[in-house]
Formats: C-alpha cells, structure tokens, sequence
C-alpha cells in the first residue's frame, strides 16, 4: 500500500481571485459562474522549485491554447496572470509551492449560451507543496488498467484542461477502490493513453516509449520536456507510437511523468509485477536528466 499524502489541510493556502488576496475560508465565487454550473473554465497546474515559478511561460500558452479552443474570450493578458501568480506566491511566502491558476468564462444565465459581456473569472490557488513520499521514487508505485474509457478526441479535444473532468475523476475512483496510485486509461481502440493526471511510458529492449498525441492524451509539459531531453543524448532510443494494455503490462519498465510528481516509476500494474518489480535504470537514468534540466532552469533564472 502506498503511503498516503499529507493531508491537504495541514498545508499552508492563499486564493487569489481577481486579484484580491484570502484565505481559504474566506474565498467565494458566485453559483452562476459558469465554472460552477457548467465545467465551463480552464487550467492549468504548476509549481515552484526555490521560490521560482517553474516553466510559467509554458503553463500560460497552454491555457491560452485551451481557452481558444473552447472559444473562450479572454478578459486578462498572460501578463496579468503572471502578475496574480507571484502576487500569491509572495503572500503564501515558501519555497516550493503547488500552485493553481483557473480561468472560468465568467458569469451568466443558467444557459448553454454564454451571451456576451461575460468577463472571466480568475482564480489562483497557491499551496505550500510537502515531498511526496520517497517510497514511490524508490520502490515504484501500483496503478490498474481502468474500464472507464478515455473519452474521444472527436468529442472532446484532449488538449483543452478543462473543468470538465469527471472522466478522470470515475477513472481514479476505481483506482482508489483497488487500493492502488493511480489508473490507466485506454481509448475506444484499446490503445493506452494516460493517467488520470500523468502520461504513460514504457521501456521495452531498451527503447523508451509513450503514446503519440493521436491516442487521445493531454500533452504533457513535463512529457514534452522529457521527449526533448532524450532527443539530446544519443544513447536513448525513444518513441512516440501507439501501444496496448498487453504491451504495457509486458514492458520492462513503465512510468508515469507529470508537473508536481516528475517522474514516478511504475512497478506493479493491476497483479502483475513490471520486469523484475523493482524501478528499472532507464526510469532512473531520464529521472536524473530531468533533475538536471530543473537545476540548470532554476539557477539560469
């Protein structure tokens, strides 16, 4: 059994919402935000190595691209969001910090229809962020291969971080029935997509593999840096291609990447060990470059 989080209200938090700085049990948004009513908003998670918001400039044009995508009108600059984002980050005052930023399309009539003159809603979330359990680094995690289907991409695009989660969210309730970290989700085809918040990789003879954006995953950041970190070094062989829940279970190694978890390793999937069940050397070797690029990135800010 995996040690279980700290709780989330032993953390310290600080709202930040249009703007105006509060508590938690002080921050209020209206019950006809469309957010609220209708899963209507975008967001995006991301946190802080020393102090300093990391990849914040990749976590912005994400948003912006969701929001376009759902044809949501923007109110605020990414400028302004940068700003709200170190104002809340100053008042909670840590080091290492998870932090939150949601865009709703705002408030309106209880409709499908947005109308016009809508004006979003900003909300930022910032949280002191504790170390995940070691255990799951050096002794790898267990995930199932959930039943609850990935939703299509011809119904909705996998690329929006919307609101509109419940996907996911049946997906890890299973995974928590099962006692396990977290699930894996396939698609309508069988193929292996991702995680309820992380994508999936597979090493199989050596070759690093995840699945390709066609599969119907969120592109991950921390995904797309890792792609572009083995491209760099000449002895990894990695590949963006299309696998099934018999070649996963298969692999010699799997893991899971994400913003606040970065690498975790993958060492038992539904009752079936991974390779010899403990943390395979490639998982080890990318979980290092990866350490590295966050050092080199943080210490050229």
């Amino acid at each position: 059994m995996q040690t279980p989080p700290i709780p989330e209200n032993s953390k310290k938090t600080i709202i930040n919402i249009n703007g105006e700085i509060c508590k938690p049990e002080d921050a209020k948004i209206s019950v006809f935000d469309r957010g609220f009513l209708f899963g209507d908003s975008v967001y995006e998670v991301a946190k802080t190595y020393q102090g300093i918001p990391f990849l914040l400039q990749e976590h912005l044009d994400r948003l912006w691209k969701s929001a376009s995508r759902l044809e949501m009108l923007l109110t605020v600059s990414q400028n302004d969001v940068s700003a709200e984002v170190n104002k809340a980050l100053a008042e909670l005052g840590v080091e290492e910090a998870y932090f939150r930023i949601i865009l709703t399309r705002g408030e309106g009539p209880i409709s499908l229809d947005p109308g016009e003159g809508v004006k979003n809603n900003l909300i930022i979330i910032a949280q002191e962020h504790l170390p995940f359990p070691s255990s799951w680094y050096e002794n790898g995690v267990h995930v199932v291969i959930t039943n609850v289907v990935r939703v299509s991409k011809e119904s909705v695009d996998p690329n929006v971080k919307s609101g509109n989660y419940l996907n996911n969210v049946m997906a890890f309730m299973q995974a928590k029935r099962e006692k396990a970290f977290d699930s894996i989700m396939l698609n309508h085809k069988g193929h292996v997509t991702q995680g309820t918040t992380s994508n999936v990789w597979i090493v199989k003879d050596n070759t690093i593999k995840t699945p390709p954006l066609q599969a119907g995953i969120l592109e991950g950041i921390t995904r797309k840096t890792l792609l572009q970190l083995a491209k760099s070094d000449d002895s990894l062989k990695i590949e963006q291609v299309n696998f099934t829940a018999e070649e996963l279970i298969n692999a010699d190694e799997c893991f899971l990447t994400s913003t606040m978890k970065e690498i975790v390793p993958v060492t038992q999937i539904d009752n079936s060990p991974i390779g010899t069940g403990t943390v395979g050397p490639l998982t080890v070797k990318l979980h290092s470059l990866y350490s590295d690029f966050v050092k080199r990135t943080v210490e050229g800010l």
